[in-house]
């Protein structure tokens, strides 16, 4: 039996229980934005550190709260976040609406490449662009290299008549002046960057953020011109869409792509799956009639996942990995194996990316540590090659035979990063931000045909600090340092040539930065940093192309030299929003100064026929300029987006291009002042016009200015000239349309044309001799394309 008083003891704690659930607050009510109710917006409750999202009707609800203050944090794509405090009684019932504004210039977004940890983009003390998923989508950027073009500053470039290897130039410098990081991380491999760009899909990204100048301090020396971060895209509600998209290159070639997306997360928001999907198929495009491609043969497959889930409402687990296989060729013949072709360059890449990240915050949310891990993994296949032909029974080898029969490659490349980081707010005015990173590449690239070998391993330790001090509400200092330990050890045979590239670096790099905000709409922003370049092989070096039928390599000088930079920004942002309409616009001047900077030039040929171009140290180059960017928003219903950059690119005495072999007069040297291939003008635009929820109508362009190209004129010889291009302005216009089949699910259909008048280059050079290297402007002709996706949002 159970005792009399135990009975009444429990009774009454039962009583006291329910009394005390009686007493818990209630706070609910709905988020709109122009009057009509959000889904999925994200709101959160401090101290408690619940979540929830709005439903269908925008409803939402936090039941059993503790009285007192209560913060109420609101979030939403494309909206400007909202706070709000308050005060709950016991047993209270507080009915709050939100009404949330549109941020159509995505001004209040967070982000985190210029001070690395997040901020308000239009607080942060450096400048940030962002390349957002709408611009993407709006300028049809199947791959997010299509997309870099429509920022400041950027430009994106084809380097390849055969392969289509491509690569991005930040404020006129060439690809390897700078860092291109995934989710903030840099294990964008050299090998990886020769033709990454082009593999990874605009379907994964949920922006792209863009720091320009000197962002050493923070990702290493390579970060010269700046810094490019692709930010995957993060669970916020469930969703999916299947998209299928058909462009017909110049009306006729066709070119598919199947993608996507899909996002589940937990009912208690505190975990959640991303996952994306990219096939695609071209078909390769002869621009001139001569049996020769000008746009390769693609096939990929990429597919890739995120989780994450929060242990409390403090820390947080990350995880992220993502495959691609790519299969690309150019040249003739495609229905023979590569050997048998008068020209082919064939390469199979299969890349594995994996990530993962543990961030711990304190209570008081003055303290937070991350430790991070990144791996890329690249094996690469490879065949560039000339000359072969079709054997049958009965026919002898040729020398000629022999050498496109052993034209095919390996190269494999390991690039990895681990990290520790530590945030300390020490009061409102002061942010201390340190930590360490360790980084090491491995390249092993082998072209037995050719007897060519690089065998480079790099290991770096880098450790920064870095203070953002406000001593007034107006003014905002970055001060930090980093300093580098560097070890190389590389192995280079080109038959002829063999040489070892042993050395430990340790280099120092500064930043300054500074912020005044003169009122709440103007901005003034300063920066000086340093950055560096060490003696090794880079991205270009890790690709080869044809020129007149032979292949053409890159070596490096013996007495290659570490390069240095000193750059300095200074900028004026206008930031203004009334009611629904937004205006945002950044003058900014760049000077970048470059002492020993590494030039391509002295093109030879060597015995066995293969071209060779010495990497050597230049005497200084001078790289200045002005962007300007200007973007305006009338509500939703019509966005601009643009920008331009206008800049000299000199060296600061003539460097030679080329010579005659074994010349003794100096008038035939091929000499320039120009750093070539940038060009003194380049820009774009981007208009979005929904005259209806249902319609959306995009237009925008990319303009390259005139700049200064070498063209390999005599196989022969190698003899070049530089010429200077015509300008190039492209145009693209889309139509998209919407059915809403459930309140939920949507299916779009969609059509337009890139390159509407077809502005591209017209004197590409012809058949197996050609010199593949002589490519420039647009990297398409005129495309249709049509499509369709089907969704739940």
């Amino acid at each position: 039996m159970i005792p009399y008083r135990l009975l009444i003891l429990f009774a009454l704690i039962s009583i006291s229980t329910i009394a005390l659930r009686a007493q818990d607050g209630v706070i609910l009510g709905k988020v709109f934005l122009k009057d009509l109710e959000i889904k999925g917006a994200q709101i959160r409750l401090e101290p408690s550190g619940k979540n929830t999202l709005s439903d269908q009707e925008g409803n939402y609800l936090f039941s059993e709260l503790e009285t007192g203050i209560h913060v109420v944090h609101i979030s939403y794509p494309g909206v400007i976040s909202m706070r709000d405090s308050l005060a709950l009684k016991v047993g209270e019932t507080l009915i709050r609406n939100y009404h949330l504004e549109e941020d159509a210039l995505f001004l209040h977004e967070m982000v985190v490449t210029g001070t690395r940890s997040q901020i308000r983009r239009h607080d942060s003390p450096v400048v940030i662009s962002t390349v957002s998923s709408r611009v993407l989508e709006a300028t049809q950027s199947l791959v997010i290299s299509e997309g870099l073009n429509f920022t400041p500053g950027l430009r994106m470039e084809n380097n390849c008549q055969n392969c289509g290897f491509n690569q991005l130039r930040m404020n006129g410098l060439d690809g390897a002046y700078s860092q291109i990081l995934i989710n903030s991380r840099p294990v964008f491999s050299a090998l990886a960057g020769v033709y990454g760009l082009e593999m990874l899909p605009a379907n994964m990204v949920d922006r792209i953020e863009v720091v320009r100048g000197g962002g050493s301090v923070l990702y290493g020396g390579n970060a010269i011109a700046g810094t490019v971060n692709i930010i995957t895209k993060d669970p916020l509600f469930n969703s999916y869409e299947v998209g299928y998209n058909q462009a017909f290159t110049n009306f006729a070639t066709p070119d598919r792509t199947l993608t996507f997306n899909a996002a589940v997360v937990s009912e208690d928001l505190n975990k959640g799956i991303t996952l994306f999907g990219f096939n695609r198929e071209r078909t390769p495009w002869d621009a001139n009639g001569d049996g020769y491609s000008e746009l390769t043969a693609i096939r990929n497959t990429t597919f890739g996942f995120d989780v994450f889930r929060n242990g409390s409402k403090h820390n947080k687990l990350k995880f992220g990995i993502y495959t691609t296989n790519e299969f690309r060729r150019g040249g003739n013949n495609f229905h023979l194996e590569p050997h048998q072709t008068d020209l082919a360059e064939q390469l199979e890449h299969r890349i594995l990316n994996a990530t993962i990240s543990y961030e711990q915050g304190s209570k008081n949310l003055k303290h937070k540590f991350s430790l991070y891990g990144a791996s890329q993994l690249v094996i690469r296949s490879s065949y560039y090659g000339s000359g072969g032909s079709v054997l049958v029974l009965g026919d002898s080898l040729t020398e000629t035979d022999l050498l496109a029969l052993n034209a095919y490659g390996q190269s494999d490349d390991l690039s990895s990063a681990l990290g520790a980081q530590y945030n300390y707010a020490f009061n409102k005015k002061i942010l201390i931000t340190a930590g360490s990173e360790f980084q090491h590449n491995s390249v092993y690239d082998h072209m037995p045909g050719y007897e060519r070998t690089i065998a480079q391993d790099v290991t770096s330790i880098g450790s920064y600090v870095q203070l953002e001090w406000n001593p007034i509400t107006r003014l905002t200092f970055l001060i930090g340092g980093r300093y580098d330990l560097i070890w190389i050890n590389g192995q280079y045979d080109l038959a002829t040539a063999l040489f070892s590239n042993s050395m430990f670096l340790n280099v120092p790099v500064p930043r300054l930065t500074a912020l005044f905000r003169v009122n709440e709409a103007w901005k003034l922003r300063a920066s000086v940093s340093q950055g560096y370049r060490a003696p090794q092989a880079f991205n270009e070096d890790l690709h080869l192309e044809t020129v007149g039928g032979a292949v053409r390599f890159i070596q490096l000088s013996q007495d290659l030299k570490t390069e240095r930079s000193n750059s300095a920004t200074i900028s004026l942002n206008f930031d203004r929003k009334v009611k629904s309409k937004q205006v945002s616009a950044v003058l900014e001047g760049f000077l970048t100064l470059l002492k020993n900077p590494f030039i391509l030039s002295d093109q030879q040929e060597m015995s066995n026929g293969v071209a060779v171009i010495t990497k050597r140290n230049g005497d200084g180059a001078l790289v200045a300029g002005v962007n300007l960017e200007l973007n305006m928003a009338f509500g939703s219903k019509l966005i601009l987006q643009s920008g331009g950059t206008a800049q000299i690119a000199q060296y600061v005495v003539p460097e030679l291009i080329w010579q005659p072999l074994n010349n003794s007069n100096p008038s035939l040297d091929v000499t320039t002042v120009e750093m070539l291939r940038i060009p003194n003008f380049y820009g774009y635009f981007s208009i979005v016009y929904n005259p209806t929820k249902k319609l959306s109508i995009s237009c925008s362009g990319i303009l390259t200015g005139s700049m200064l190209v070498a063209h390999v004129i005599d196989p022969d010889t190698e003899e070049t000239v530089l010429k200077t291009t015509t300008p190039f302005f492209e145009n693209n216009v889309k139509l998209a349309y919407n059915f809403t089949l459930q309140k939920d699910h949507t299916l779009q259909l969609f059509c337009g044309v890139q390159n509407l008048f077809n502005s591209y280059q017209n004197d590409f050079d012809s058949g197996a001799l050609r010199d593949a290297g002589y490519v420039y402007g647009p990297s398409r002709p005129r495309t249709l394309f049509l499509g369709i996706k089907f969704g739940m949002k």
